[in-house]
């Protein structure tokens, strides 16, 4: 198996931290040379896999560990806090695959044991959750990883590799989660729906009446089963999605504080402001600079 270490020095990942595109589409690498505290992400649907160093999330009253023995499996994009523990001797190294849920539901169709393998209700809920590696898993990792330093062979067998640890992931422990991702007619679904409202409307103003009333639910009952999904209530994961936003246009768009917080969708710059620190623990005004000094923490897994 190739070296992680090997594909690190290959790709210039010899110090700091931060996420970078590879070779294969939907595979993206991640590294940190040192520990960083709980930081505020948006990570895409994806599988998360770490060959060194380890990463714990907080999410609600969620804490999940993933590391070089347990792969992480997302069903939707998800703010969270994340806390990264690394070392200049043993660096935090791993790869981002993402989910294409049309992808998903076509694999699901069409594998005779995952689709007789019921949902349970375990599986629904909170859709973030780690799992451990199987032979099979390890060893699919294990040649993606290897992929990265052939262009050739990635050109060619990449695709298909990817779309194998989505395979295996979903004939693993966390199936069901999998499965109900790409399902059409959950109350997950539902939710889900919604999420991706949020998501392409942003910038306007997303009513939680109006996601209720298309989810078919009382708003009461969307709000609980929207928290039980994403362990955010609708609004408190707008602002998320509208911050993490605002925060990149800032730091890498040159973008004024007052145009960013217009664009995704706030009336009032001062709210912005406080919302924007109470959220990342600095003022906006800092954000262009700290992005140079510490770019992994302006490096959201999820695709704007």
């Amino acid at each position: 198996m190739t070296d992680f270490r090997d594909v690190m020095q290959r790709q210039g990942l010899t110090s700091g931290a931060g996420l970078r595109e590879t070779l294969i589409p939907g595979v993206r690498v991640f590294w940190a040379y040192e520990q960083g505290p709980p930081t505020p992400l948006i990570y895409e649907a994806g599988i998360v896999l770490v060959f060194q160093g380890h990463k714990i999330g907080y999410l609600g009253d969620q804490v999940f560990r993933y590391d070089a023995d347990n792969y992480l499996v997302l069903g939707l994009p998800l703010p969270f806090e994340c806390a990264t523990f690394a070392t200049a001797k043993e660096p935090l190294f791993g790869l981002f695959v993402d989910i294409d849920r049309t992808e998903l539901a076509g694999m699901v169709a069409s594998v005779k044991d995952i689709q007789s393998d019921a949902i349970q209700p375990h599986d629904l809920g909170l859709a973030v959750k780690p799992a451990p590696h199987s032979d099979e898993t390890r060893d699919v990792a294990g040649r993606l990883l290897g992929l990265l330093t052939d262009p050739a062979a990635a050109a060619i067998l990449g695709d298909a590799t990817r779309r194998e640890v989505v395979f295996h992931a979903l004939r693993g422990p966390k199936s069901g989660l999998l499965s109900a991702v790409a399902g059409a007619a959950t109350l997950d679904d539902r939710i889900d729906r919604s999420i991706a409202m949020i998501r392409r409307d942003f910038a306007s103003n997303v009513a939680v009446q109006e996601m209720a009333e298309l989810s078919g639910m009382s708003q009461s009952a969307f709000h609980r089963q929207f928290r039980d999904r994403t362990g955010h209530s609708p609004i408190q994961f707008l602002k998320r999605i509208r911050l993490h936003h605002a925060r990149r246009m800032i730091a890498f768009e040159n973008a004024r504080i007052s145009d960013a917080a217009m664009r995704v969708g706030y009336e009032s710059v001062s709210q912005f402001s406080r919302e924007y620190k109470r959220l990342f623990s600095e003022v906006p005004t800092h954000a262009r600079a700290n992005a140079r000094t510490n770019p992994a923490a302006y490096s959201d897994p999820m695709r704007f």
